[in-house]
């Protein structure tokens, strides 16, 4: 087994210090009392919340806050500027303040850390400061020599004393949240933590006891962090990112190279195409020679041939003269006569007139005959209607007709009246059934919609017989009165007042008296009644009632009862069925009446069929006569129209014979024109064609006799010398424009190259645009001189380019030899110190693993083991550790995986022992700070108490602290084991921060404990 090295790694200013006291300042609720901390045990934090247990008491808040003050590397303070941390500070509403306390939120807070050496605390103690804010900066630190605390009595004075204490400490010392960790605690972590809270992203770690969310990679990573050895990695980090540098270095270089190969490239292929653009010309110019020989050459066979072929045509145009006078003589003759041509058409207007008179009378005697036939078909339909004629005329019959639609009119309105009527009986009756007709309904049906109940006065009130002559005329003018409550009068009045102006409002008499005689009614209304009693008396015959105050009389002699509901439903029953009477008699009428009118339309079509079929026989026998006339006429002008189409035929084919003639003689003295004028013409081509040989203007261009542009063809190979013209001059214009386009020149007219080369290449593509047998306007030296211009400029710089672009290739391919050296040298260190680190972590999980399995046996389990496994990084990549823990569940089984499915008590209790097994491993533990939140969650009662008293023997032989927040059913165990116990109170939701944190902890080492004494007890009433 291999031991790894001591870890020597830099711990910072703070060094072996440990942490002895902290203090805070506006965070969460917790109070500005200072709490001490005993280091190298186990600490147990927990405390009393509104709801009577552990929860909201505060202890997350300041475990939360002895993180940040420790740079737990959870916190991420390198990237993220430490802007999460800003949660913790006190804020009203999450902290749960009514809002009856006006509290507000605070924008920045204070967390103080004071760090003492265990061998002799008072020497030279450090204290540490962090800020937190809302804005940025939102972490900063600072530090200095000695005791730099708040000690005033209250905690609202401590508070403002933290800022003046703050800026005493100055800008010198002053760190970001990037530079703390590395500065304060060096390399390695000083504080690592599994809190419960929403400020940072959680991650599963061995801490949170979450062991089978972690990858085997990520369980190694923890291990190598808790032991103290992440610095090994991290230097093997920096070497390989040293060998990458190289590397990158070296491919840097290399692409430089190729880089500058291909410049160099694109300059020597510059040189070669301007060497290969002269070539170009040279072989242009010699192809144009050979071009302008074979020019001259051909042009003086093409002048003798062309002399040969016009002697023929001029002899054919003089023969082609002679036969077109000859056509022209005939073709005057025959178009003097124009005689047959009247006649034709004189003959074809004669029966053109014949022919339009004939169809004139076919087509009158056809309507004839079509009118006569519509007639005869019009009798059949008429006479069905003569058996119901009783010979009356149709005037007569028209009034009878009119007569009896007004009669069928009236008994429809009739008939309309009465069901209109039986529609107001049925309304009626319906109104009076429900006690709400006529006007007093309406007021009824208003009050209800209320609320109020109200009733028809006359639906209420009853009479005998006897009393009607003389209650009838007293109760008549109230007929359309409502009763209502006494306690409802005011509501009612208010809103008849507003809907129904004039209506009468009865009110009932608060308790009940006896009715006048006669008279019976539900409601009580005996006030009315008695007052109607004695004002309006009977007059001296006793028909009618009179009001002496009033001066007013009404009369009775009502035929039928006005009062009461039975009597006045009787009456609406009866008044409807008279109604539907009349509805039925007048229904009959009207059927009559649609009868009536029926036989009156009827009798009246009779007497028009009688009188149409009168005048039918009338206009028959007009018809007849009509015909007979037309069909004399048709026959008549038939005849003349033949004749006159026989003359017509003939004098068409004596005109169109002459006329025929008459083309064919056209026709001859076409053909006979056309044939002198294609003479000329080919004479006049043949002359053109002599003019473009142009032989005079190719022997001027070649400028030596036809017999050396002989001798010149016949050196060439046969193949060229049997060329034509136009393929030698193709080949002199494409070695040209190929010249032009080695050098750069491609006709665009935005390239960048100088006026006289543009210049240049429009004339070499002129050259190719002119017609190839004429003679060309410029010559092949017009168009090269530019471009040979230019090429004599180059050479000089060519061959100057040619040999720096060698040496400056030789010079870059040593530089990059040399790098590859170096990048060789820094790969094999990597390789050595991979091999080390490799070495020293599979003894380090050795050395775990036996530990591991040391404390899963004390704890009175069956034994433990780790298998690792490295993945060495490619590239940039991490170092992968793949570790897994594995233990046994029973003595005689074998070792089972982490991940493998087990009770959540047994998988916790590993987690925890595996921690431990970490720090038992590593030999630089002291000053080193341990958080464990929710510690002791669902494990039994007997792991609970090992887990715990394995905590206090770690904390102790290893020289760290640990911190555990314990719920109340843990708290019991843990007092038993722990050597401090923090309590938090925040005893009510209506206080606005917690109580003076409580603290029973022994410390035997008496300067530390004096070092804080007074600070500790200060502003502490029991102190």
């Amino acid at each position: 087994m291999t031991t790894p090295p001591a870890s020597d790694l830099p711990r910072g200013v703070v060094g072996d210090r440990q942490l002895v006291a902290v203090q805070t300042f506006d965070i969460a609720r917790l109070t500005s009392h200072p709490v001490p901390i005993v280091p190298e045990t186990f600490i147990a934090v927990s405390g009393l919340g509104p709801k009577e247990d552990s929860n909201g008491s505060g202890k997350t808040s300041f475990l939360i806050a002895v993180s940040l003050l420790l740079a737990d590397p959870q916190w991420r303070l390198d990237t993220n500027g430490g802007r999460p941390a800003g949660g913790i500070l006190f804020h009203p509403e999450a902290a749960g303040v009514d809002q009856t306390h006006r509290a507000s939120p605070v924008d920045h807070g204070y967390i103080v850390g004071v760090f003492a050496h265990p061998a002799d605390p008072a020497a030279d103690p450090m204290t540490v400061w962090i800020r937190i804010a809302t804005t940025a900066p939102y972490l900063q630190a600072n530090w200095t020599e000695g005791l730099h605390l708040a000690d005033a009595i209250t905690d609202h004075e401590r508070s403002i004393q933290a800022d003046d204490l703050w800026r005493a400490l100055g800008t010198r010392r002053q760190l970001s949240a990037r530079a703390m960790a590395d500065t304060l605690y060096g390399t390695a972590p000083r504080c690592l933590t599994y809190l419960d809270t929403a400020l940072r992203p959680p991650a599963p770690s061995l801490l949170s006891q979450q062991l089978t969310e972690m990858e085997p990679k990520d369980i190694g990573r923890s291990l190598i962090a808790l032991s103290g050895m992440s610095h090994l990695l991290d230097e093997e980090y920096r070497l390989r990112g040293l060998a990458l540098e190289s590397q990158i270095d070296l491919e840097k270089a290399q692409a430089e190279h190729e880089k500058q190969q291909l410049a160099d490239e694109q300059v020597m292929n510059a040189v070669r195409a301007r060497q290969a653009a002269q070539d170009s010309v040279e072989a242009g110019r010699a192809a144009w020679q050979r071009y302008l020989a074979a020019s001259y050459r051909e042009a003086r066979a093409l002048e003798e041939s062309i002399a040969v072929k016009t002697r023929a045509a001029q002899d054919a145009l003089t023969a082609a003269d002679a036969v077109a006078q000859k056509a022209d003589d005939r073709v005057r003759t025959l178009s003097a006569a124009t005689d047959l041509a009247d006649k034709e058409s004189q003959a074809e207007l004669n029966w053109s007139n014949a022919q339009q008179l004939s169809n004139e009378l076919t087509q009158k005697l056809t309507e004839l005959k079509t009118r006569h036939t519509v007639l005869i078909e019009e009798r059949p339909t008429l006479l069905p209607y003569l058996h119901d004629w009783d010979g009356s005329d149709t005037a007569t019959t028209a009034d009878r007709l009119e007569l009896s639609r007004r009669d069928h009119l009236k008994a429809e309105q009739a008939c309309e009246a009465a069901e209109a009527a039986v529609t107001r009986a049925e309304k009626h009756l319906n109104d009076v059934e429900q006690g709400r007709s006529g006007t007093a309904g309406a007021a009824i049906d208003l009050l209800s919609g209320h609320g109020i109940p109200a009733y028809g006065l006359l639906d209420q009130i009853d009479l005998e017989e006897t009393s009607r002559p003389l209650w009838e005329p007293r109760l008549a003018p109230w007929s359309d009165a409502v009763v209502v409550q006494p306690h409802h009068e005011h509501r009612a009045r208010g809103l008849l007042h507003a809907a129904l102006p004039g209506t009468q409002i009865v009110i009932c008499d608060p308790q009940r008296e006896p009715l006048p005689e006669g008279v019976r009614s539900n409601l009580n209304l005996a006030q009315f009644l008695t007052a109607l009693n004695e004002r309006f008396v009977p007059t001296h015959d006793g028909a009618d009632v009179h009001d002496q105050a009033l001066a007013l009389t009404v009369t009775g002699g009502f035929t039928t009862p006005l009062a009461g509901r039975e009597t006045r439903l009787q009456q609406s029953r009866r008044q409807l069925a008279q109604s539907q009477t009349q509805v039925t008699e007048a229904a009959n009428a009207l059927k009559a009446a649609a009868s009536g009118v029926i036989l009156a339309r009827t009798q009246h079509t009779a007497a028009q069929a009688a009188e149409r079929l009168a005048q039918l026989k009338k206009e028959e026998d007009q018809l007849q006569t009509d015909v007979a006339k037309a069909d004399t006429r048709v026959v008549e002008a038939k005849r003349t129209e033949e004749q006159l189409k026989s003359v017509w035929k003939h004098a068409w084919g004596e005109h169109n014979g002459h006329k025929q003639r008459l083309i064919t003689a056209k026709l001859e003295l076409d053909a006979a024109n056309k044939e002198v004028k294609d003479r000329r013409s080919t004479i006049v081509a043949l002359e053109h064609q002599r003019t473009k040989a142009a032989a005079p203007q190719w022997q001027h261009l070649w400028g030596k006799s036809l017999d050396e542009a002989i001798r010149q063809l016949a050196d060439l190979p046969d193949q060229t010398q049997a060329a034509r013209p136009a393929a030698l001059r193709r080949q002199a214009e494409h070695a040209l424009r190929r010249a032009y386009e080695r050098y750069g020149v491609d006709g665009d007219p935005d390239a960048d190259v100088g006026e006289d080369l543009r210049e240049g290449d429009k004339m070499a593509r002129a050259l190719a645009d002119a017609e190839p047998g004429e003679p060309p306007a410029r010559s092949f030296a017009d168009a090269a001189y530019p471009l040979e211009n230019r090429l004599a400029g180059h050479r000089e710089q060519d061959n100057v380019a040619a040999a720096r672009i060698t040496r400056d290739r030789r010079t870059r391919e040593q530089a990059i030899e040399e790098l590859d050296a170096v990048g060789s040298t820094r790969r094999n260190a990597v390789e050595t110190i991979q091999d080390m680190i490799e070495n020293h972590i599979e003894g380090l999980f050795s050395q775990i693993g036996a530990a591991f399995n040391r404390l899963d046996l004390g704890s009175g389990n069956f034994g433990a083991k780790l298998e690792h496994r490295s993945v060495r990084p490619e590239g940039a990549g991490d170092w992968d550790w793949q570790v897994t823990p594995r233990w046994k569940r029973s003595r005689s089984g074998g070792y089972v995986s982490y991940r493998e499915n087990a009770n959540s008590a047994q998988v916790k209790v590993h987690a925890v022992l595996l921690v431990l097994a970490a720090l038992l491993a590593d030999n630089q533990s002291r000053g080193r700070v341990l958080i464990l939140d929710e510690l002791g969650n669902s494990l039994g009662e007997t792991n609970r108490k090992d887990m715990l008293a394995a905590l206090r023997d770690v904390a102790r032989d290893q020289h760290l602290t640990i911190l555990g927040t314990c719920q109340d059913s843990v708290l019991a165990d843990a007092a038993d084991a722990c050597g401090e116990l923090l309590w938090f109170t925040h005893a009510s939701a209506a206080d606005i921060t917690n109580q003076p944190t409580s603290v029973w902890a022994f410390d035997s080492n008496g300067e530390r404990t004096r070092l804080t004494e007074e600070w500790i007890t200060a502003g502490r009433a029991h102190a």
